[in-house]
């Protein structure tokens, strides 16, 4: 009997097989539709044991929604949803209620909402626990409270649309706007009816019942929200899939439209540093083999391929329909003073390597032609944080951490073909995200395998410095935005 206290308020189903996952459709009052239920299943059948039912829970996204549309309807919507919680281990049905004896196998939950389309509600899963989920992704911590126990879990929020107040773009902020909530205090709590009164100038009529967005609209409700945004449009930009990586690779969750009217989350990327090198200069998106993405039409952690890397996910689990040829266009959200954009750092960066004085052929033994370069934003916080805690040569974390910098920084980390694959680099430029395009010393270190030179930018009148090392050695690249799938 898989189901214990099945008239509780909190029953307990132990998956011991495909078919227990079922117990599921009537435990939640019928409102989980056999769809969704699949999709759970598919998701969570390699890792979950045990399955936790709360009734009757007050979900705060839901309770939004049904506030301000589902009870304004002539048919009758309940007020209250099911949260299921799920667990990798077997609950022994005599300790069901000793919360903290399984806390530990805590790998996420979903609430399935009453509204008759598309019943998964705001989920939240452990990646790793997620079938055939890889790659590196952003995620945070998230709590849940089952009985008085605080459950933990770091994850990427996901919901899917209910066709009414929430499309695929509403479901694609949402993600965005809740991560941001949960990582950081600054950002304020936004629920999904809220999300769609964010859009006004661009309405085009009514919002509700929602009748999609398009880009322009995201753009509007970013900056509604509190980001200062950039768009892309792959017609438009030179190098677009590259860009879209940078930001990826700087940890920033993005809306990105899939042509001809869907849109994701892309929250990460996958990549292989066993490919063959370039043949010339490069960068780091040479060993890009695909996205990691939220899509509201299925469950989290989704891979969405490069297209000349389609292959190599044949018959992988979590594979999206789409390729990445098909995003058109992206939403990439900024703090305010973040300044200088992604096209903007790739292109002072060649010009710097490229110059007669301070380039890398001028004053250094890195052969141009090898070099790869990886760029990606980051916290100046962060940045020192790992810099202190990670082998540097030459006493280089001291000058780091005590070196004045913006809230924001900009990285191009060097390296070459033969370094970057073992995660090795040799140095890096550092620039000022404050700075305007066009600055001719928005850099704040240019360092080579030889020397380093340091600008200290908060100073008008400080001059360059420059220490000189006696023999080249290597070390790991920055890790701190994204997080490895397992």
């Amino acid at each position: 009997m898989p189901v214990h206290d099945p008239g509780d308020r909190y029953p307990l189903v132990v998956i011991e097989g495909p078919d227990d996952w079922l117990e599921l459709l009537d435990l939640c009052d019928g409102h989980l539709g056999e769809d969704d239920l699949e999709k759970l299943r598919d998701c969570l059948a390699g890792s979950c044991k045990s399955v936790v039912v709360e009734r009757d829970y007050v979900c705060k996204d839901y309770r939004d929604t049904y506030t301000n549309y589902y009870a304004k309807k002539f048919a009758t919507y309940p007020a209250k949803c099911t949260r299921l919680l799920f667990f990798d281990k077997r609950i022994p049905p005599d300790d069901w209620w000793d919360v903290p004896s399984y806390a530990g196998g805590f790998i996420g939950y979903s609430v399935i909402r009453p509204t008759r389309i598309n019943s998964i509600g705001r989920t939240i899963l452990k990646p790793e626990a997620c079938d055939g989920a890889r790659g590196f992704v952003c995620r945070t911590r998230f709590t849940a409270n089952l009985m008085g126990t605080e459950l933990e879990v770091r994850g990427f929020p996901h919901i899917s649309q209910d066709t009414d107040v929430t499309v695929c773009a509403h479901a694609a902020c949402w993600g965005c706007f809740r991560y941001f909530t949960e990582r950081y205090p600054t950002y304020r709590e936004i629920y999904p009816y809220q999300i769609t009164q964010l859009t006004t100038d661009l309405s085009g009529g009514r919002l509700l019942p929602s009748r999609g967005l398009w880009m322009e609209q995201v753009v509007e409700m970013f900056s509604r929200f509190g980001f200062y945004p950039r768009i892309y449009f792959r017609k438009e930009v030179e190098h677009f899939d590259r860009l879209l990586y940078y930001y990826v690779e700087s940890g920033l969750p993005l809306v990105a439209g899939i042509e001809p009217d869907h849109a994701i989350t892309a929250i990460g990327h996958t990549c292989d540093l066993g490919v063959a090198p370039p043949a010339a200069r490069a960068f780091s998106d040479h060993y890009l083999t695909g996205l990691v993405v939220n899509d509201d039409n299925g469950m989290p952690y989704e891979t969405l391929p490069r297209d000349d890397q389609v292959a190599r996910f044949s018959g992988a689990r979590r594979v999206s329909d789409y390729r990445m040829s098909q995003i058109d266009s992206f939403v990439v959200p900024l703090y305010e003073k973040v300044y200088l954009a992604a096209e903007d750092v790739e292109g002072a960066t060649l010009e710097l390597l490229e110059d007669p004085h301070v380039g890398v052929a001028a004053i250094s033994s890195l052969p141009p032609d090898e070099l790869v370069i990886r760029i990606f934003l980051t916290t100046s916080r962060a940045y020192k944080a790992q810099r202190r805690s990670s082998p540097l040569p030459y006493d280089l974390a001291r000058l780091y951490t005590r070196l004045p910098m913006p809230k924001f920084i900009w990285v191009a980390e060097l390296s070459t073909r033969q370094l970057y694959p073992q995660e090795q680099i040799l140095g890096e430029i550092i620039w000022d995200a404050t700075a305007s395009d066009g600055d001719l010393f928005s850099w704040l270190v240019v360092h080579y395998p030889e020397r380093i030179l340091v600008n200290d930018r908060s100073s008008d009148s400080a001059p360059i410095t420059e220490r000189v090392f006696p023999t080249a050695q290597p070390y790991g690249l920055y890790k701190h935005n994204l997080h490895p799938v397992g």
